[in-house]
């Protein structure tokens, strides 16, 4: 794989922290009219407002005025007094849906459409531009079936990808597109075991530079874990502890922070990617062989990007584990509270079994993402063609479900 250089990862960062402090406050006064500077002070002293010093100058991430109002608990509250929850609706469905599968396998079949656009004139004419598509891999939890072939191939890597090559037309933006349908089926630990799994040692290793065994992370670990020896006591603790301390913001890019799971135990806040990091490095810190899982959430109303992983259990075999979801606070049945210790909705779509892979063919430059692989990977001969250069959209529909 090729790595970014220091030049391409101040790049990448600009691109992320692109606002000074004028644009960053008037941006927050539009949610919060009556808000101080020394409210937006205190924001930046406690890292919920997200920024970095770029010769000599704050730059705020670009979405850092709408994440201060999920990071820190009095600005949440305020949010949501006046506008309501983001995630009101996920979690009445939620709510409705675990208690009618709790107890059995639910499946539900999709199509799905996927498509990524280079913009016009980024690639010259008449040079070919290289494509990778997310794929569905074929596991436990879902099958699926090609809808459209022409002259794509199937790589087979930890990311499931379909390539395709196409030539660049002057003016004209250049279009890749897939569709497939597939079944996707619900797991919860007590109905379904599967005791006939096995682990490789690389569910149990470190992973430079983010699954690393830091001396942080062995603090965090005697802090949470303390004495208890009991492997899936151990992983369900590590899981309380991240849903009860971490809290949910849109992240930066990957590409540009140097150890994840250090970055989310210093600012207290991460996406579905970043606490699964932090609770797969403790996992396997702590000898729980840990692997991750990625692809898309298809929940009604909330279809996006989202990353989980799966953890190895001697009696179970391999268990799924979504700590974003985290804790259902709203049920007090215990098994719907932590469905998502070791269970997975059917709302799944299943594309990436582990991170930072290579591609077949293989990709020339480095990656626009360099861990996870959703939104698609394009370049050309000239270079990678990063996502500021590309669109993507996907839409989904159930078909039975």
């Amino acid at each position: 794989m090729s790595f970014l250089s220091t030049t391409q990862i101040q790049q990448r960062i600009l691109l992320d922290f692109p606002k000074d402090y004028s644009q960053i406050l008037a941006e927050i006064k539009e949610i919060m009219p009556d808000v101080t500077e020394e409210q937006v002070a205190f924001w930046e002293r406690t890292k919920a407002l997200e920024y970095v010093t770029i010769n000599g100058e704050k730059r705020y991430f670009r979405r850092a005025a709408r994440n201060v109002f999920r990071i820190d608990p009095e600005a949440k509250a305020f949010y949501i007094a006046k506008y309501g929850d983001e995630k009101a609706g996920r979690t009445s469905f939620l709510s409705d849906y675990l208690s009618g599968i709790i107890h059995k396998r639910d499946e539900c079949e999709f199509e799905f459409c996927f498509t990524l656009t280079v913009k016009p004139d980024v690639v010259p004419d008449g040079e070919t531009i290289r494509c990778w598509l997310p794929q569905p891999i074929e596991c436990k939890y879902q099958s699926f079936t090609p809808l459209i072939r022409d002259t794509e191939i199937k790589a087979p890597s930890v990311h499931s990808s379909l390539y395709i090559e196409k030539k660049a037309v002057k003016a004209i933006p250049t279009r890749f597109e897939t569709s497939f349908r597939f079944k996707s089926k619900s797991f919860f630990y007590s109905t379904d075991t599967s005791t006939q799994e096995s682990f490789n040692h690389e569910d149990l290793a470190e992973q430079v530079p983010h699954i690393v065994f830091t001396e942080r992370i062995k603090q965090l670990s005697l802090q949470i874990v303390g004495k208890e020896a009991d492997k899936q006591c151990i992983a369900r603790k590590i899981f309380s502890w991240i849903s009860d301390n971490i809290v949910w913001a849109v992240a930066r890019e990957y590409s540009t922070i140097a150890n994840i799971p250090e970055y989310v135990i210093e600012h207290r806040y991460g996406d579905c990617g970043q606490v699964t990091l932090l609770f797969m490095t403790l996992c396997r810190y702590n000898g729980i062989p840990a692997r991750w899982l990625s692809g898309f959430m298809l929940h009604p109303k909330y279809e996006n990007l989202h990353d989980w992983c799966e953890i190895f259990i001697d009696s179970l075999g391999w268990v799924p584990v979504d700590v974003s979801f985290g804790i259902q606070r709203y049920s007090n049945d215990e098994a719907i509270k932590f469905f998502y210790f070791m269970g997975i909705d059917a709302f799944r779509l299943v594309v990436n079994r582990g991170i930072a892979g290579e591609f077949s063919p293989a990709k020339l430059y480095p990656r626009s993402e360099t861990i996870d692989f959703q939104r698609g990977e394009v370049e050309w001969r000239g270079g990678n063609i990063y996502f500021d250069h590309f669109d993507y959209d996907f839409n989904v529909s159930v078909i039975n479900g």
